[in-house]
């Protein structure tokens, strides 16, 4: 019987090679956080003009006599979800650029925004199973390669 040794494959530059597995993650995860990127930039700016245009017809409205309210805990509540989400997409995207870059420290940003973000959607609209599967799965994947990170 044959004994295998596993030795650490070195990239050219003689920083240690990224696992192929690391790598699909890391690109599925940059595709999603693109994506999330970019669906709240869509939702910040329709949520800046909606309340542009809640603000005109208030002042319409007070000009006629009539009481409109656009605002309150509801709309402040939908403007914190909003604007944590945003910023836990950013922060797990920081995540996995470190661990693409084979850094520890990537991984524990990433769980740490997952989790807020697991919360902030338990708080905002309640038990979603999608919500939670793919954020723990992919958890779970990140700390199987935790092992190739320094």
């Amino acid at each position: 019987m044959e004994q295998q040794t596993q030795t650490t494959q070195t990239a050219p530059n003689g920083q240690p090679a990224r696992p192929v597995f690391l790598t699909v993650l890391c690109i599925l995860s940059f595709i999603f956080a693109g994506l999330a990127v970019l669906g709240y930039i869509f939702v910040i700016t329709a949520m800046g003009a909606m309340t542009a245009g809640a603000s005109a017809l208030e002042g319409m409205a007070a000009d006629s006599g009539a009481t409109m309210n656009y605002t309150g805990p509801s709309a402040a509540m939908t403007w914190a979800y909003i604007i944590v989400g945003f910023v836990t997409v950013l922060i797990s995207l920081y995540g996995v650029i470190q661990m693409w870059k084979l850094k520890k420290i990537g991984f524990f940003l990433y769980v740490g925004a997952s989790v807020v973000s697991m919360i902030m959607g338990f708080v905002y609209s309640g038990f979603g199973v999608m919500g939670v599967i793919f954020p723990i799965l992919f958890i779970v994947l990140y700390g199987l390669n935790l092992k190739h990170m320094k």
